[in-house]
């Protein structure tokens, strides 16, 4: 069985993985460590690359969010089919990478004053940049207008659930409300969020009400 390991908190980074798996009924375990258990394990090299989530396949580790969130993709049916499809995915992905680097110093940083100043930077200067981006990119690639390579896939997964994080109020001195600007993507988020095959899902429930 595949196990997960990540933080006791829902995050993207882990629940793209869990949802792809949960989509495709393939049974995992999902372990939860608290914070001061990964410094000490991260100290004696526990982890590959000294992050999570990891993923547990055979008694043997694996580590990096794009690579475990690919490899659960592609079990359940949900990763490319071609190169094409696997390079829209993996353009989607990188995004959700990247704009989490962009805000995650104002999410990690200690000073009160200083977060502030860091966090409306962010939204002064990358928030709209980057949803700009991914909404050119969904127009661009999605022929259907619902899905980005046309089927249901990671790609949707995964935008659903770093606009969800953006527009769920949980991010302070961003206003959900800016997601109005990008109507494309904001009825995308919608469509997804009532698409049957997520709004299933235990973990989708768990998702939507942390």
């Amino acid at each position: 069985m595949i196990k997960l390991i990540y933080f006791e908190f829902n995050f993207w980074r882990v629940d793209i993985a869990r949802l792809s798996l949960s989509f495709a009924k393939i049974p995992y375990k999902l372990e939860k460590i608290q914070r001061d258990e990964f410094i000490k394990k991260k100290k004696l090299g526990f982890f590959p690359f000294g992050q999570l989530p990891v993923m547990v396949l055979d008694k043997k580790m694996y580590g990096q969010t794009l690579a475990i969130a690919k490899y659960c993709a592609s079990k359940s049916n949900l990763y490319g089919i071609n190169t094409n499809e696997s390079l829209i995915i993996d353009q989607v992905l990188n995004w959700a990478n990247d704009i989490n680097t962009k805000i995650a110093t104002s999410i990690r940083e200690k000073n009160e004053q200083k977060k502030k100043r860091l966090r409306k930077n962010f939204v002064n200067n990358d928030l709209m940049i980057w949803f700009d981006f991914l909404e050119k990119l969904f127009l661009r690639v999605s022929k259907n207008k619902k899905f980005f390579i046309d089927r249901f896939s990671l790609a949707d997964i995964t935008a659903w659930r770093v606009i969800h994080w953006f527009v769920s109020g949980k991010l302070e001195l961003i206003n959900p409300e800016f997601i109005r600007n990008f109507k494309n993507l904001n009825k995308f988020y919608k469509n997804i969020s009532k698409e049957e095959s997520l709004i299933n899902l235990k973990e989708y429930s768990e998702i939507i009400s942390n």
